[in-house]
């Protein structure tokens, strides 16, 4: 029995070993790596002596085969499980990461499929004062208000395992903060339903969680963490399609910037957004704090979607110390405050569906108190929201001590 499993099992592999070596040749695969397929070698005495002709026709074979494409990734992911690391398709180059502070550090950017994405160091020193930082900011806030954190990863840590493992874990980073964090501050998950929605989102799929050449989440990647966020406080999030998805500007984004001298004229995406806005009945006033306390409001009545502004300033028209939203379509008084980075600009949309007032603070440009703008608005839950890369930088972990003193 065990002789003819053997030999069937044999018969199966020739037959598709021949199948796939007759299959039409998969050129997208090829183009997808920027070059052209391998040519048939010369055949000659000279080539056979040398070897060249072997090594030459090895190629021609593996760029010519049906299925090369699906072969290729599933050999990848192989490798990768049992710790080999295969050569990148693609290309990294050294940048700068910087995120409106002081501090500028080197990082390095990877260019895959006509994406740009920043690659992860992982900052223990530094996890440990962004802890101690929300901790911080915990202990100022009157008991009754619920504090939450939420950090998110980019879009690097949902490639394949050989590009995704080119950098540090962004997940093990979440993980450490989060388990360092005060009982009485609630992590919320971003990371897993960025994790389950990439995943089942299909390859050629138009809308994508982040942007291809900018660090930031689309409104659908803000939507993974929307959902997460509600699922902590209880309260349930809208369907995002009960709003209009809209095509907005052409959108190459920061990292672009930073790569288009290693970049063959990529094609920009476009900015699609769902339109909460014309549904709702929403006010909007910006205000700043000077060093001597004094204040200007400034803003009012200025737009959720900016359409003023290019790229990822089309959330909001960008950063601003304070923001105030009102959704005067809700009278339950229920507000939230968001202690944040850019990456909250695109979250708001949803958020303002749940909530009469929404308070942005930005500590890289607020110079005020925490503690009295609490105590003005009275909020019922307080979230501290910023993508992962604001844990590596050690003057972000000052600003966020600072509101809190």
């Amino acid at each position: 029995m065990r002789k003819y499993f053997v030999t069937i099992t044999f018969l199966l592999l020739l037959a598709a070993s021949v199948y796939i070596f007759f299959s039409p040749a998969d050129t997208a695969s090829i183009e997808a790596e920027n070059r052209e397929a391998a040519e048939l070698p010369e055949l000659s005495a000279e080539t056979l002596i040398s070897g060249e002709f072997a090594s030459g026709f090895d190629s021609y074979v593996n760029d010519n085969v049906g299925f090369r494409g699906q072969l290729t990734a599933l050999s990848d992911d192989i490798k990768s499980y049992f710790g080999f690391t295969p050569k990148l398709v693609g290309k990294v180059i050294s940048s700068t990461s910087d995120i409106g502070t002081d501090e500028t550090l080197e990082t390095g950017l990877m260019l895959l499929n006509g994406r740009v994405m920043e690659m992860f160091s992982k900052k223990p020193e530094i996890e440990k004062k962004y802890a101690e930082a929300l901790n911080n900011i915990r202990s100022v806030l009157p008991d009754n208000v619920k504090m939450y954190s939420m950090l998110v990863p980019t879009q690097l840590e949902f490639a394949k395992p050989i590009y995704r493992n080119a950098q540090d874990s962004q997940e093990q980073c979440i993980e450490d903060i989060d388990s360092m964090l005060s009982a009485s501050i609630t992590a919320v998950d971003a990371y897993g339903r960025l994790k389950a929605a990439e995943e089942s989102r299909p390859e050629d799929s138009e809308d994508g969680l982040y942007f291809k050449m900018d660090h930031h989440w689309t409104m659908d990647g803000a939507y993974c963490g929307y959902e997460a966020l509600m699922e902590k406080t209880g309260m349930n999030p809208v369907d995002k399609n009960d709003f209009e998805l809209k095509q907005g500007e052409d959108f190459y984004g920061t990292l672009y910037l930073k790569a288009k001298s290693d970049m063959e004229d990529p094609e920009p995406e476009k900015l699609y957004y769902y339109d909460v806005e014309s549904e709702g009945d929403f006010e909007l006033v910006m205000r700043v704090v000077y060093d001597d306390g004094s204040e200007l409001e400034y803003g009012q009545d200025a737009p959720i979607f900016d359409s003023t502004k290019d790229g990822y300033l089309f959330f909001l028209g960008g950063d601003q110390p304070i923001i105030e939203i009102t959704n005067n379509k809700i009278k339950d008084g229920k507000t939230i405050m968001i202690i944040k980075d850019s990456y909250a600009n695109a979250l708001v949309p949803w958020l303002v569906n749940n909530y009469e007032k929404v308070v942005l603070i930005d500590p890289r440009s607020f110079k005020g108190s925490l503690t009295k703008e609490v105590e003005r608005y009275s909020p019922d839950e307080l979230a501290v929201v910023n993508y992962v890369f604001t844990t590596t930088f050690s003057d972000y972990c000052e600003l966020l001590n600072d509101i809190a003193e």
